[in-house]
């Protein structure tokens, strides 16, 4: 017998829809054809598993979505699933956790380098007809003489530490549990770090304690020009704060996967300047990872599905 029915709330292309079927062998899948509510009430309607992956999980039809027994994030975030809805329900909850950290890792360092050697806008300015570039000289930095912060230690950020390492710069990290002495890299409180990094590096999940932890307030207190990498959620950083920085220059540049408002609808000053690089929160977006979710978060279906333990890890809501 199928598992399932398994919504999947994500509108996927045919090749990702063929990826995924091919990695879900005995499956019932139902797949989204747009972000429309009408169409997720479609796919929901009688389906036993859920996956949800970038979109908001409107509580209203998780209310109604009355065969549904679990919902499975696709990733680790799960502030787009509506928890107190989904208690209510007696629905599980879970997510994979670690399992996108190696790729996002991989993609904060991109940015790191992308943004300190501005890379996007030395090709825009070759592609434009130009080979001198006279002011990379002064605005160009090696990865390798930064002090790097890093804001929260998670998974992706001992990833990104990891990684950081081969670099040969200076390195510390915050998080509010404290120093840990398996680290190999300084503690600081998330006060001092702010004024003792070249570039700070955001790693944290969304909460409401989270929530703008990059302020004005914070912002002030950074080193003139610092840079800010941010591959988490974009409601940590106050988005008019970090504009009027980067506008002023009390930042020097920002490396951005993730916004406050996605996707990004109409115009936002941060995709238009020269002291920024911007990507549409794909940072987890490639081949291999995109295996690696899938299979991770079909097996915890499959385990639910035939009465099998799942990892405590994994559960959000039991």
């Amino acid at each position: 017998m199928p598992i399932g029915p398994v919504a999947v709330l994500e509108p996927a292309c045919p090749g990702m829809r063929a990826r995924i079927e091919q990695l879900c062998d005995g499956f019932d899948l139902r797949f989204v054809s747009s972000v429309e509510t009408e169409d997720m009430r479609t796919a929901l309607d009688g389906a036993a598993y859920a996956v949800t992956r970038g979109l908001r999980f409107p509580a209203a039809l998780l209310a109604e979505a009355g065969a549904l027994k679990m919902v499975h994030q696709w990733g680790t975030g799960v502030d787009g699933i509506p928890l107190d809805t989904a208690k209510a329900r007696g629905v599980t909850v879970a997510r994979s956790p670690g399992m996108n950290a190696p790729t996002v890792a991989e993609a904060t360092l991109a940015l790191m380098l992308a943004t300190l050697r501005r890379l996007p806008q030395v090709q825009s300015i070759f592609r434009g007809g130009a080979w001198n570039q006279p002011d990379l000289w002064r605005e160009a930095r090696d990865l390798g003489a930064c002090k790097v912060g890093l804001v929260g230690m998670g998974a992706i950020g001992k990833e990104v530490l990891k990684r950081l390492s081969g670099f040969g710069c200076e390195i510390a990290y915050t998080k509010r549990s404290g120093a840990d002495a398996a680290l190999d890299a300084q503690f600081m409180s998330f006060d001092d770090l702010l004024g003792w990094a070249d570039v700070i590096s955001l790693h944290l999940p969304m909460t409401s304690d989270s929530r703008h932890l990059i302020d004005a307030g914070a912002i002030a207190a950074m080193k003139p020009g610092a840079v800010l990498i941010n591959t988490s959620r974009g409601g940590l950083v106050d988005e008019a704060a970090l504009i009027a920085a980067l506008q002023s220059r009390q930042i020097g540049a920002a490396g951005l996967d993730v916004f406050e408002t996605e996707p990004v609808d109409g115009p936002n000053p941060l995709l238009e300047m020269p002291n920024t690089v911007t990507l549409p929160h794909v940072a987890g977006r490639t081949l291999d990872n995109f295996d690696r979710m899938v299979r991770h978060w079909s097996g915890n279906i499959r385990a639910h599905a035939e009465g099998r333990a799942i990892d405590p890890a994994c559960i959000v809501l039991p």
